[in-house]
């Protein structure tokens, strides 16, 4: 039972719940450097909102393999993977998504302190706060 527990909890926790959300955070990971379509997402979470809900804040953890620039005659290097923290701001009314994604949650806090000013902090924002 605890396993199962376990294996539920851990598919709920990579899950995005957003395909175009999802699609705009893997678009900036592969412009920024990362293979952006093998990244593992943890932890995305809604953390600010303006009312009536055109605008959230979520934040979200992400494993990224690092796209080394190598010529063809060159081997592969070893893989390298990189834990980075990340926020995006959706504004629906416009059909706007910002990401941005950052390797110490200090970064992330940082700016979600200017991205949240005005907007409704939900329980998801514990850690971003200061």
């Amino acid at each position: 039972m605890t396993t199962w527990w376990k294996r539920i909890q851990s598919k709920w926790d990579a899950w995005c719940g957003d395909r175009e959300m999802e699609q705009s955070i893997r678009r900036h990971l592969s412009q920024n450097g990362y293979f952006g379509n093998s990244a593992k997402f943890s932890g995305v979470r809604l953390v600010a909102m303006q009312r009536p809900g055109w605008q959230q804040l979520y934040r979200f953890e992400v494993r990224a393999r690092v796209n080394f620039q190598t010529t063809e005659d060159e081997p592969d290097p070893a893989p390298v993977y990189r834990e980075l923290f990340g926020l995006v701001r959706e504004d629906y009314r416009h059909n706007q998504s910002q990401v941005r994604v950052f390797e110490t949650p200090q970064q992330r806090a940082e700016l979600f302190q200017n991205w949240s000013e005005g907007l409704i902090c939900l329980r998801g924002a514990k850690g971003l706060l200061s």
